[in-house]
């Protein structure tokens, strides 16, 4: 069989887009199809005369295109040119659908300044961020009040000892240990992900994962050459016979897990459910690594499955969610032990935290606006969810009262790639089940409702789609 490689020649631009678009192409053309296997990452930078890391990059925008799925310890495989023509869709203005910029909005955040241009962005998990001027007067202060140098010079990887008792004390509200000694401050949940992979897994271990995860973790898996597995799940979560089973067989070198208001299934854990998580991971020394991104949306859920084997778990949130993903803050709490090689992680991928950041934050947890935003999330997203499910009765809905995102169930006839790309033909973005699976995809998407900032769009948006699960042949139909 010929392996197919790239012709680059003449192009402009980042290499790693050239090579992303070279893929388009021949998805498009047919010279790539469904199942083929995309070249190895050392092989093709060798071939190119580029790095392993241009290769990972390129790789991972195919991927974020819909071209392709990596599957760690098996390589990177062609999906089909359906995704392909839902990304030309948001790209390419046709007549009936949306103006010349719509690839432009498509890729932007939910805050541009003009809300109804563009298509509904039910894909990116980004609420919204409270709308008040308390942010921008405490900004002032932290300009007007603050020694410079402490703003803008070089500060260690640990991060100042009073921000990082400001974050200690957001794990503390939680249940866990309040020590700042525990605490080190990240550039984000995300950041915090890499750097504890990064100083805890070597290339070539097993790490276990939820069998729908959070995209960046496949991601990760592919930069760092380790492998990766998913565990079979229920209602609550991963079933522990499941993770015994392959503790036992497999010899996992850690788990990444998301046991509160879990994306994208929405599904909480059980305290006992944790706690019998918690001794398979004494019982075969594994490792956890527990995202808490999601936690202060459910204040009714247990504590943090890290307060039952806090010897062995590494805890990550952040405030994207609270208060503005653009701040990029976040903290990792883990055991004393581990503190050294983190920051040593820390220190190798950003140096530092950006210490303005970490004072705003910081500012905002001590004097109670941080708990005030989650409470006006909570809020916001009930508001939000009674506009969805009222519109999608009758299908199988997976929901939290208080949660920004769904997760719809898809009957057997509809296929779900199908319905991603006919959405995006009528401006409604969505995220099928695919972009979430480690091993057997599942039928189903994923919709988030608090990027919108006009309610009218989120209600157009969802009639949209509660249409187009009632057609059975799509085709090209326009219900806008």
């Amino acid at each position: 069989m010929t392996i197919w490689l790239p012709n680059i020649e003449g192009g402009s631009g980042p290499v790693y887009r050239q090579i992303a678009h070279a893929i388009r192409g021949a998805v498009n053309d047919g010279s790539l199809k469904p199942g083929d296997r995309l070249p190895t990452h050392r092989d093709l930078a060798y071939h190119l005369g580029v790095t392993v890391g241009t290769i990972t990059r390129s790789y991972r925008e195919a991927e974020r295109l819909g071209l392709v799925a990596g599957e760690v310890g098996r390589g990177t495989y062609v999906l089909g040119n359906l995704q392909s023509e839902l990304d030309m869709a948001v790209t390419v203005s046709a007549p009936g659908h949306f103006s010349n910029n719509i690839g432009k909005m498509a890729r932007e955040t939910a805050n541009d300044d003009d809300e109804d241009i563009g298509p509904i962005n039910f894909r990116m998990n980004c609420p919204l961020p409270p709308r008040e001027d308390h942010i921008r007067n405490v900004l002032i202060d932290v300009a007007k009040c603050t020694p410079l140098d402490d703003m803008i010079t070089y500060k260690s990887e640990y991060g100042m000892p009073g921000h990082r008792r400001a974050l200690a004390s957001m794990a503390g509200s939680l249940g866990l240990d309040d020590n700042p000694e525990r605490v080190l401050p990240t550039a984000g949940v995300q950041h915090g992900m890499t750097v504890s992979l990064l100083a805890t897994v070597r290339p070539g271990d097993l790490v276990l994962c939820e069998e729908l995860t959070y995209p960046n973790l496949r991601s990760l898996a592919n930069l760092l050459q380790f492998r990766l597995r998913g565990v079979a799940m229920d209602d609550e979560g991963i079933i522990p016979d499941v993770l015994e089973a392959l503790c036992r067989t497999q010899n996992p070198r850690a788990i990444y897990l998301m046991p509160t208001l879990h994306n994208p299934l929405c599904c909480t854990m059980s305290q006992q459910r944790r706690m019998e998580i918690a001794e398979i991971l004494r019982k075969y020394d594994l490792l956890l690594i527990e995202d808490g991104i999601y936690h202060f949306l459910n204040p009714d859920a247990p504590p943090p499955l890290s307060c039952f084997a806090p010897e062995r778990s590494i805890y990550l949130d952040g405030v994207s969610k609270s208060i503005g993903g653009g701040l990029r803050v976040g903290y990792i709490h883990a055991p004393g032990e581990m503190i050294a090689k983190l920051a040593s992680a820390i220190r190798s991928t950003c140096w530092m935290v950006s210490a303005i950041n970490l004072e705003l934050v910081s500012r905002l947890i001590e004097d109670g606006s941080l708990k005030r935003y989650e409470a006006w999330h909570r809020e916001e997203a009930a508001r939000r969810l009674s506009i969805i499910l009222g519109t999608l009765k009758g299908y199988n809905v997976r929901f939290h009262p208080t949660n920004y995102h769904i997760w719809l169930d898809l009957p057997d006839h509809i296929d779900p790639g199908e319905l991603v790309m006919n959405a995006a033909n009528n401006g409604v973005l969505l995220t099928a089940a695919q972009q979430f699976s480690v091993g057997h995809p599942k039928r189903g998407l994923r919709l988030c409702f608090g990027a919108e900032k006009s309610t009218e769009r989120l209600r157009h948006g969802v009639q949209i789609v509660e249409r187009l699960l009632q057609t059975s042949e799509f085709g090209n139909t326009v219900v806008m």
